[in-house]
């Protein structure tokens, strides 16, 4: 059987993704598997491979011409099923181009951009962790329950990553803080975050790693962490085979709704993920749900004026109020959990 699976991005979505993709593979010896994804997802999950796993990697079309490409690369082969595991404007066009008489989406309330157009299968509808959506479309393919393990979440950065973190001389215990998320409103405040550092040094005398991308916002907020606090800023200097070495050796990672939180998550590292825009049941670190803090539903009742029964799934709080109500207090709390 031949599947082709569409998943471009986000990078923390990736992740939530690859152990569905090692859990089929195990119980469908008979499947050869394609996934098309972005070449910077790629760049962190090109070490977990399998016989019958084959990527094929591709920038996000942009042209009609990116489109052409995609659809000469794609028609030597014949599919016998699509997971369409992600909507939006620009993947959506992908599924046209490739030739199946099986294409499976999300649902009408998940398919963003009209994903129901270019589909003719649906998983059903359930207010669930993104993870489990995706196992849904594995089950509808092979009409059977899917069992994930343990192993199939792990990452394993590369050598040549490990090494070149060796060489960064970081401690032999350490706390990771990622400060930044890709919305502002979704970062805790530089306050929070400094008065947390001096709390972590004061009461397990551990240093601190910050950790993040190259974006100008993760630069900045890490700038002004760095100005007030005592942390080894290592935000835009690492690749992300590099990041997920650095979050392998970490002791924890404090992180709110963002990539490396998963990625974390993903290596065995405990997280502590900071949730409040967006409730944690939909997105958060799928194995560290006991470590993560959820301010949701009570930023809902200040902020919006309505209880959990009154708002869509869709619902986002787009205030930086919200991550206000996680408290320094809550975060040593989920701390000395793991620390003591």
């Amino acid at each position: 059987m031949q599947v082709a699976l569409v998943r471009l991005s986000a990078i923390g979505d990736c992740t939530l993704v690859l152990p569905v993709v090692r859990a089929l593979l195990k119980q469908q010896p008979e499947l050869e598997l394609h996934w098309i994804i972005s070449n910077a997802a790629y760049s962190l999950l090109k070490n977990s491979t399998h016989p019958r796993l084959h990527f094929i990697t591709i920038e996000k079309p942009k042209s009609i011409s990116d489109y052409r490409a995609l659809k000469k690369q794609l028609s030597p082969i014949k599919f016998d099923a699509v997971l369409a595991m992600q909507a939006s404007a620009r993947a959506n066009l992908i599924y046209p181009l490739i030739k199946s008489t099986r294409k499976i989406g999300f649902d009408k309330t998940r398919a963003r951009d009209w994903q129901w157009l270019f589909t003719n299968e649906k998983i059903a509808f359930v207010d669930e962790h993104l993870h489990d959506s995706f196992k849904r479309f594995a089950e509808r393919l092979t009409h059977s329950t899917l069992e994930v393990t343990a192993d199939d979440w792990l990452i394993q950065p590369s050598e040549d990553s490990q090494q070149s973190v060796l060489e960064l001389n970081l401690p032999e215990q350490f706390v990771v803080i990622n400060p930044a998320a890709s919305k502002l409103e979704r970062c805790w405040s530089i306050e929070n975050y400094v008065h947390l550092i001096q709390q972590i040094k004061k009461q397990y005398n551990m240093p601190v790693v910050l950790t993040g991308g190259p974006a100008d916002l993760d630069k900045d907020l890490a700038e002004q962490v760095e100005a007030q606090a005592d942390v080894i800023n290592c935000v835009g200097k690492t690749s992300l085979q590099q990041l997920a070495a650095i979050l392998q050796k970490a002791n924890i990672c404090i992180a709110p709704d963002t990539g490396p939180a998963h990625i974390a998550n993903s290596v065995g590292t405990p997280v502590i993920g900071l949730y409040a825009v967006a409730p944690s049941k939909l997105s958060g670190p799928y194995l560290n749900k006991a470590l993560t803090i959820d301010k949701f539903e009570q930023a809902a009742k200040q902020i919006l004026g309505k209880e959990l029964t009154e708002i869509s799934w869709r619902t986002r709080v787009h205030s930086r109020q919200a991550m206000d109500l996680i408290g320094i207090d809550d975060v040593m709390e989920k701390l000395d959990t793991i620390l003591k």
